[in-house]
């Protein structure tokens, strides 16, 4: 039996005594018929040689006939429809799971088998069965009777084997001599329609498998996946540095779902042409991925993740509809206003969080008006313009899906669904084209009358486009080809890579069985040998894989496995076929574990690291270009301004040395930039933190960072947001009653006033519901209870506290003077200012709604926390008119106990609040903004310092090591100095 090669030449011969003789060459696959031509035509000029697979030339012989009967090609949807409505016919074995999404498509699964097994009916089963498997026989009898008016591809290759049986039309004549490749596994008709062309053909030859064996092997064992595919590009482009063809070189990967796309990222990385075969399904590309977005928004209750990933993944068009005209796409200014409008998922949501968003903004500008802030004012109109503009997409975006969210017929669906992508989607983007032919195709299920809701259209799309592939970038033949193992039949290549060959995947398992087990499969196969059980699988699994190493024959063979899998949680293990191929090569048998720890450098490739890995042999990419000069400047010690990554060695470097550096917060050089004048005014709270942390305050009052934080469905209030809620309530009671003239001196409220502050509360609840910052409903009741219950009990305490003091409200929301302190000018707002009527006395009041901090933390010795509570100084200087002003911290909640912490203002404590803030200003002044982390908060898993820090993601992950290593660097000193002073010595 020839093989490939003296089976072309044999052609190839043949030609020059009778060139127009016809020649059909029968392929595994549309690749090897490819390449067989091609090998063909470098053989000499060559007609009348045609090269097809058998399921296409079954349909060249076979589909006229079926068309002849009135029957029609059983697409995909239809079969997947039909399944669906025999599943719900469904008798009580399958009682507890019929309803499931994914029993219909287990079921369909199962149809196929039986039919490529060769099984028509239940009635060429014989004996019993499970009662559960007798079932699924009458289901699958279901399914051919509601199909019978359809045909798939065994029907093809039975109708296929009936012209050649037959020789209708001279079938047999057009085709001439046939050669037959080896075609993989078979099917009970597919056998039938080869043996009958064997029969009837005057000249047949079956062409055999490649008995070739690689001339060269060798073994890879990469840390991980990732690992993996950087070190087989990486063998590519030391193939193609010596001259190898690009064309000439193949990368077989395991059944390892996530080894395609790695492997194609990794080689488009590398700059690498690939030929991917059958090609990159549908639902990795980006029009593929956006159009499935789109059907899913109502089923993910128009989450904002899922719309945000619809407006930045989909190819959109420049201007999509609005809900009265249309509106330019903002991507990112929508990502940020709907993040900052709360938005989480609901249609509800959208429309009341964006209309308040917008009220929001316009009533900042609103207040902003008198000012002269134009930069902010601009801001403003720009967020609620985008806001605004967001919602209009939204609103129409949304009642144009709702109604698809009703079963209907299938071709208004489809129709209704074409018609929102072709508005939304650029028709140029690529990949679009293909993905609508899909949805396309799903409309055939309107033959048997089907319907689609869009919960039912979206699975069958998904399923459309898991399988179906867009045309490749790069045509077969001008790239690396790269491909599944099993797709190898017939190909070729002088180097070979086959890697993801790890147990289980090289070759592949035999797969689940979810509803017959094995038995069942093995029982049947006695009757109907094409039928697979578990057995046959893995037979024919590693014939597949044999196929693959075959496709080196005479070559260079590379094998390669991951040693654990990504995130490095669990083990893996050589293919026993990688282990075999070893054992041959180092002549004693090694099994898959000894192979895992090989250490016969000479045919075997280990790298220490998934980092060691990136830095020998050629440059994947640029990041490993970035590695390896940085490892080139630490070893050279080279260090010269120019080079391209001194910086980032430096930074390496210095933090992990004992000198406090700019890369560690020393910003000394900078420091005039930074220091703070009488011109800059700045709020305590700021400066607080400094005392807390350098780099929290450089991170956020000198770069003026911002986090941005996904929103999500709290469960409870967040602390802050009931905090607003509670200061919010009692601004507007206050301003109201003042506005009456009340309270009057010593006047205790009353119950009138009891109900009018809880009138305002749950106004402001209900502003803050509508944001979606009050919680889960059943939560928030508690909540509002709790907030209620608070205002109740400080109505009391707020009366006894103006009793005693015989003060009255008299200022809210107030902005203190700027006042010049130890060289700087501080600003801030104050909740509330009482006032006695002869104005000799005052208190400044800020509210907390939190817990009371332990009082241990500011005794006497330490009034300012070390340099962490600033705010209560700062406030007196909204009473400096008054012969007694007085400022304190009111805890008015339960939970602060309704405590009051009020700051003495003795000279002791002036002179000690104005050294701090020198301190303070001068540790800015010299640019000392270290990391203090504090110690481990082994309970909440975490430094303490850095538990609630906005910067926690982006500081070191050493920065404990880091902090201690340099506390006694000089440049350190300043701000150390901060506590040292703010704590009072001597007592």
């Amino acid at each position: 039996m020839d093989d490939v090669k003296t089976a072309l030449k044999s052609i190839a011969d043949a030609r020059s005594g009778d060139p127009l003789r016809p020649v059909t060459v029968i392929a595994p696959s549309h690749a090897a018929a490819l390449q067989m031509r091609r090998r063909l035509a470098d053989m000499g000029p060559f007609a009348a040689v045609r090269f097809e697979t058998l399921p296409r030339l079954a349909e060249l012989l076979g589909a006229g006939r079926l068309a002849m009967a009135g029957r029609s090609p059983l697409a995909r949807p239809i079969g997947d429809y039909l399944a669906e409505q025999v599943a719900r016919e469904s008798g009580e074995a399958f009682s507890e799971v019929r309803e499931l999404a994914g029993y219909a498509r287990v079921l369909r699964q199962l149809f196929r088998r039986l039919r490529r097994g060769g099984i028509v009916s239940s009635g060429k089963i014989a004996g019993s069965y499970p009662a559960h498997g007798m079932e699924v026989f009458r289901l699958y009898d279901r399914f051919r009777e509601a199909s019978a008016e359809f045909y798939d591809e065994e029907d093809l290759l039975d109708a296929a084997a009936e012209a050649v049986e037959t020789d209708q039309a001279g079938a047999l004549a057009d085709l001439g001599a046939i050669y037959v490749a080896p075609p993989g596994a078979l099917t009970g008709a597919g056998t039938r329609f080869l043996l009958a062309l064997k029969a009837r053909a005057p000249d047949f030859r079956e062409i055999g498998e490649s008995e070739g064996s690689p001339v060269a092997q060798r073994f890879l064992l990469a840390p991980d996946p990732a690992s993996e595919a950087r070190m087989v590009v990486r063998e590519v482009l030391s193939a193609l540095a010596t001259g190898v063809p690009v064309h000439e070189i193949a990368v077989f990967h395991g059944a390892g779902s996530s080894y395609g796309r790695l492997l194609r990222e990794t080689f488009e990385s590398a700059r690498v042409p690939v030929s991917a075969l059958p090609g990159v399904p549908l639902i990795e590309t980006r029009a593929g991925r956006g159009v499935l977005a789109l059907a899913e928004l109502p089923a993910n209750d128009f989450s904002r993740a899922a719309a945000m990933e619809l407006l930045s993944v989909a190819p959109l068009k420049g201007w999509v509809p609005g809900d009265s005209e249309d509106v330019r796409v903002q991507t990112n200014s929508w990502d940020r206003v709907s993040r900052e409008a709360g938005i989480t998922r609901g249609r509800v949501a959208w429309e009341e969080r964006l209309r308040a968003f917008v009220a929001d903004r316009d009533g900042q500008k609103e207040r902003l008006a008198g000012e002269e802030n134009e930069a902010r004012v601009r801001a403003i109109e720009r967020e609620r313009d985008s806001a605004a503009a967001l919602q209009d997409v939204v609103t129409q975006l949304f009642a144009r899906l709702e109604p698809l969210r009703s079963p209907q017929r299938a071709e208004i669906f489809i129709e209704s669904f074409k018609g929102i992508v072709s508005e939304y989607f650029d028709a140029k983007s690529e990949a679009l084209e293909g993905v609508v032919d899909e949805i396309d195709q799903l409309g055939t299920v309107g033959a048997v009358g089907g319907e689609f809701s869009l919960e039912s259209f979206t699975w069958a799309l998904r399923a459309n486009l898991e399988q179906a592939a867009g045309q490749r970038r790069t045509r077969f033949g001008e790239g690396v080809t790269l491909a599944e193992y099993r797709v190898a039949g017939g190909l070729e290549f002088p180097r070979v890579v086959i890697c993801g060959a790890f147990e289980g995947a090289m070759p592949a398992g035999p797969g689940n069985d979810a509803i017959l087990d094995d038995r069942i499969w093995r029982r049947l196969r006695q009757e109907h040998p094409f039928i697979e059980d578990a057995t046959t699988r893995i037979a024919r699994s590693r014939e597949a894989a044999m196929r693959a190493i075959a496709a080196a024959g005479g070559g260079e063979l590379m094998w390669s496995a991951p040693s654990f899998e990504p995130g490095g949680a669990r083990e893996y293990y050589p293919s026993p076929m990688m282990a075999e191929a070893y054992s041959r090569v180092v002549g004693r048998r090694v099994t898959a574990s000894e192979l895992r720890a090989e250490k016969t450098w000479e045919i075997t490739a280990r790298p220490g690291s998934a980092m060691g890995s990136m830095l020998a042999g050629p440059v994947v990419d640029e990041g490993e270009a970035a590695l390896r000069g940085a490892i080139q400047i630490i070893r050279s010690g080279d260090m010269t301004p120019g080079h391209a990554r001194r910086r980032s060695v430096e930074a390496f470097a210095a933090r992990r040395g004992t000198a406090f550096t700019e890369w560690d917060g020393n910003l000394a050089q900078a420091a005039a930039e930074l220091a703070l004048g009488p011109g800059r005014a700045v709020s305590p709270t700021s400066l607080e933190s400094y005392g807390t942390c350098g780099f929290k305050y450089f991170g956020r009052s000198v770069l003026r960072l911002n986090v941005v934080e996904e929103p999500d469905e709290r469960q409870v209030m967040d602390a802050r947001d009931r905090g607003s809620l509670i200061h919010a309530a009692l601004e507007r009671f206050f301003i109201e009653k003042q506005s009456e003239g009340r309270p009057r001196v010593r006047e205790a409220w009353n119950t009138d006033d009891e109900a009018r502050l809880l009138e305002i509360a749950r106004e402001e609840i209900a502003k803050a519901s509508e944001r979606g910052t009050t919680g889960l409903p059943v939560y928030a009741q508690h909540e509002v209870r709790t907030i209620e219950s608070d205002l109740r009990l400080f109505l009391g305490q707020d009366s006894m506290f103006r009793f005693e003091t015989g003060a009255v409200p008299a200022q809210f929301e107030y902005r203190i003077p700027e006042a010049q302190v130890a060289g700087v000018t501080l600003r801030g707002f104050v909740d509330r200012i009482d006032r006695t009527e002869d104005g000799q006395k005052a208190w400044v009041i800020d509210y907390k709604t939190g817990s009371s901090w332990d009082k241990t933390t500011m005794p006497i010795d330490n009034p300012l926390a070390s340099g962490q509570k600033l705010q209560l100084p700062v406030y007196l200087a909204a009473v400096a008119d008054v012969p007694e002003g007085r400022a304190m911290y009111w805890y008015n909640t339960q939970r602060g106990g309704f405590e009051k912490h009020e700051y003495e203002n003795t000279p002791e404590n002036r002179e000690l609040f104005e050294a701090t803030l020198g301190a303070i200003v001068d540790g800015i002044g010299s640019g000392a903004f270290p990391a203090i982390p504090l110690e481990d908060d082994e309970f909440r898993n975490g430094f303490k310092n850095c538990l609630y820090c906005d910067f926690d993601r982006i500081c070191s992950r050493r920065r404990d090591f880091e902090q201690k290593a340099k506390e006694a660097d000089p440049g350190m000193q300043a701000w150390a100095q901060v506590g040292v002073t703010a704590r009072r010595q001597g007592q």
